[in-house]
């Protein structure tokens, strides 16, 4: 294999890059296919929400790269080097870090709650999206290891990735017929129904109204049948969990918690909020959650 080519910022809409792949492979929370799409053929303009998030990243990451030298012994060579695939011209990747053994090295911060997502330290038990976007990297590099650094509040945590060459033929073959079928075509990709941002993709897609009317078909009959009758099982089963939660909070009575065999709990305690400046006035409430015992 041909070693891979630096170069500089790459203009986002000539390339497919590890950010995307999770995309195209419908394993993203971020951005569904048509998201990426989108964003080749039209690409959003920038906010200053995007902007302001990328520059607290962009902070974080020499605090990091000291935190993997001086915890973890592992000296970084360079930051964020980006290279074009030397086969594939629209392949690309953006490296955050790379070591002093030449291997690959990625650095992501982690808000507390998605912290369970993380499996076990010196393993590669990451999120999915975060694995694909690792595997591209090596991909490309033509490099066998990548560390992954995870900045879960104040603690580092270290994953390893090794590279896989199944997986990697398989994401550039999806990856190369996404741009050929989709993008250098202009054809929208399907919508994703069942993926949880399918709706913000259909607002970038129609944006407004041009004032027609369409009239409805049977599949549209069958679709508001559908709607309908979630909508319906919904506010059922919404009474059902009411009433259960009702029932074990009664019998909990003052107690803080109702501990089971199998290590699960519930916890029961009183929140009280201060009245803000918007005129909400203060309140208190019960804070009811299902939680480990031995957390």
């Amino acid at each position: 294999m041909n070693a891979p080519q630096a170069i500089a910022a790459p203009d986002r809409t000539k390339f497919i890059g590890g950010s995307d792949i999770g995309a195209i492979l419908g394993i993203s929370p971020w951005k569904t296919a048509v998201d990426l799409w989108l964003d080749k053929i039209q690409p959003p303009k920038e906010n200053g929400g995007n902007a302001a998030a990328k520059r607290r990243g962009s902070r974080l990451e020499p605090y990091i790269a000291d935190m993997i030298e001086s915890e973890h012994g592992m000296p970084i060579a360079r930051r964020n080097e980006r290279y074009i695939d030397p086969e594939v011209s629209f392949f690309a990747c953006e490296i955050d870090a790379e070591n002093t053994a030449g291997e690959n090295v990625e650095i992501k911060t982690v808000h507390p709650f998605k912290a369970k997502e993380w499996g076990a330290e010196d393993t590669d038990a990451l999120p999915i999206h975060y694995v694909a976007q690792t595997q591209w990297g090596l991909g490309i590099t033509g490099r066998d290891k990548c560390h992954v650094f995870a900045l879960i509040g104040d603690d580092l945590r270290r994953y390893l990735v090794e590279r896989d060459d199944e997986t990697i033929t398989a994401m550039r073959e999806r990856a190369a017929a996404f741009w050929t079928t989709y993008v250098l075509a202009k054809l929208r990709p399907p919508i994703d129904y069942a993926h949880s941002r399918a709706q913000e993709a259909l607002r970038r897609l129609y944006p407004g109204t041009d004032g027609s009317v369409i009239e409805a078909t049977a599949m549209h009959e069958h679709w508001r049948a559908v709607l309908h009758t979630a909508e319906d099982m919904r506010d059922k089963y919404q009474g059902v969990i009411d009433g259960a939660r009702a029932h074990l909070l009664a019998e909990m009575g003052s107690s803080a918690r109702l501990v089971f065999a199998d290590g699960k709990e519930y916890r029961r305690k009183l929140i009280s909020k201060k009245a803000c400046v918007i005129q909400q006035p203060a309140t208190t409430y019960i804070d009811f959650r299902l939680t480990n015992t031995k957390d």
